[in-house]
């Protein structure tokens, strides 16, 4: 008899059971290791993503990706950090002041003074301006006449330029002689332009000195750096201004250029070389290298408004930064557009998602492409150079026939998804993404076809380890089915009342999501 009883209350625990609401439950439950709180669920309807999954799941899939890529030393990250901020001095260039009493004088020399005359001899005014500065002052023959000056608490060289303008005269200072020498301006500059040509003599004359000087023949390895850009620098260098510090470029350098192994070959003075090697230094380093993982998922409207809205707008109260950017007329970065998810055709839509992961996004995308709300058209990664473009491309060729002069012949054109990508990283560490994609469809039952493109190009700012998601091209399409009960629609007359055709628009969003991540 107990037995019994146990049996029928097993059959009333199923009875009951079988009762309840018949709700979709989604196969890819994801639980805390400390909770049972169902975290990921989804339904037909929408896709939520609840934020502690996020925050609590690890970046597995993604470090072993970025670890299949090439490996390098690195250095740690405040040593990279000081090196690529610090400002590196090559060379200086001396330009010698000849008129400012004060550039090349200690601040202790320079000091008030106070003076009164009235009709006092040029000659004597600058016997007491070398009393005071203790400077050695010449005037010239040309110089001559009366000055008259009230001045107070002016610095003396100030005071002294303020009383040569007035009497349209001019100084050249010579602080290696300390020696400041005063004549009228006619006669200052027609010696200036006189030192001017001694100059350019001397120049030669250095010149010529330099000819006779030995020449080496030096190969300079470069290891990341193209060898014809780092020509090109040395070569504006070469003929731009003296590099300074007594040590000047000759314009007699001879670099040759060996592309295949990237040697640079040139011939100079030693003085030469050693300034081309600290210069080949500075340029030729490493490059950082950026791994981006793009999802590029065709979803219908309740997909978009999703993963565009409810990862910001569901998690306030939780780590999770994501939040909605909506771009609407013109901006910083030229970008137009409206919220992500919004039926706006031919308009672009950015937001940004933080503190997530690739794995999880990936996980999600996939239970709701099992559910008919998405379909991931491809899933590409790849590694890049800084500055450097990558391109993926997903394309079919589609014959096209031409006839040309009465001769025919087959054209090939792609159609599928085209995806290019050039990251530069700026100097606090995020990333500017230029992002190109382009989706073209073909209707391959008819001949020659025409090609549908859709296309999204953009540029942004992003934080590195950050997913954007870029969408709002929409596609259009209108799908007809007819059904029938057989035997019964063929009956005559009443056939039609067993008869059905339905219609239906389908829309469909193409989103962009891209993962990058700096090595």
């Amino acid at each position: 008899m107990k037995m019994k009883n146990n049996f029928l209350l097993a059959l009333l625990v199923v009875f009951i059971s079988s009762c309840e609401p018949n709700e979709y439950r989604s196969p890819f439950p994801v639980e805390l290791q400390e909770s049972n709180t169902e975290l990921l669920e989804v339904s037909k309807s929408s896709l939520i993503i609840e934020p502690e999954s996020f925050i609590a799941d690890n970046q597995d899939r993604v470090i072993a990706t970025a670890l299949s890529g090439p490996i390098i030393d690195v250095e740690s990250s405040e040593a990279e950090i000081a090196k690529s901020t610090i400002r590196k001095q090559i060379n200086k260039e001396e330009v010698k002041n000849n008129i400012d009493v004060s550039s090349g004088s200690n601040k202790e020399e320079i000091f008030p003074i106070s003076v009164n005359f009235e009709n006092m001899p040029i000659e004597y005014m600058s016997v007491m301006f070398a009393e005071v500065s203790g400077r050695n002052i010449m005037i010239g023959d040309e110089v001559s006449g009366l000055v008259s000056a009230k001045l107070t608490d002016v610095p003396w060289d100030k005071a002294l330029d303020s009383i040569l303008k007035v009497k349209q005269l001019a100084k050249y200072v010579d602080e290696e002689a300390n020696i400041i020498r005063i004549h009228s301006q006619e006669v200052l500059a027609a010696q200036e332009k006189y030192d001017l040509e001694i100059m350019q003599a001397m120049e030669k004359t250095r010149n010529a000195q330099d000819a006779v000087q030995p020449l080496y023949t030096e190969i300079f390895k470069l290891y990341y750096t193209e060898a014809k850009n780092v020509s090109t620098e040395i070569q504006s260098i070469i003929n731009g201004p003296e590099s300074g510090e007594g040590e000047e470029v000759s314009s007699a350098i001879e670099i040759t250029i060996d592309e295949r192994l990237n040697y640079l070959i040139v011939k100079a003075t030693e003085s030469d070389l050693n300034f081309i090697q600290r210069i080949i230094s500075e340029l030729d380093v490493r490059t950082k290298q950026i791994l981006i993982e793009a999802f590029i998922v065709e979803a219908s409207e309740s997909l978009g408004r999703s993963l565009g809205a409810d990862f910001a707008i569901n998690s306030p109260d939780t780590n999770i930064l994501g939040f909605r950017d909506n771009f609407r007329g013109d901006n910083a970065l030229g970008i137009t557009g409206s919220t992500l998810g919004a039926p706006a055709a031919g308009t672009s839509a950015i937001s940004f998602i933080l503190g997530t992961t690739t794995k999880n996004l990936s996980a999600a995308l996939a239970a709701s492409e099992d559910e008919g709300i998405t379909k991931v058209l491809s899933n590409p990664r790849v590694f890049t150079l800084d500055g450097q473009a990558a391109e993926i491309k997903q394309v079919d060729q589609v014959p096209y026939t031409k006839v040309e002069d009465g001769v025919t012949s087959i054209e090939l054109k792609d159609a599928g998804i085209t995806l290019k990508v050039t990251p530069v990283i700026v100097g606090d560490g995020n990333i500017i993404l230029s992002v190109d994609v382009e989706k073209s469809t073909v209707d391959t039952t008819i001949a020659n076809p025409p090609i549908a493109k859709r296309t999204i190009s953009t540029k942004l700012l992003i934080k590195d380890e950050t997913i954007v998601v870029i969408g709002g091209v929409f596609t259009e399409s209108t799908k007809s089915s007819k059904t029938q009960t057989p035997f019964l629609a063929d009956l005559p007359l009443v056939g039609d009342l067993f008869k059905g055709e339905e219609k239906t628009n389908v829309r469909k969003e193409l989103l962009v999501f891209l993962a990058p991540r700096i090595i």
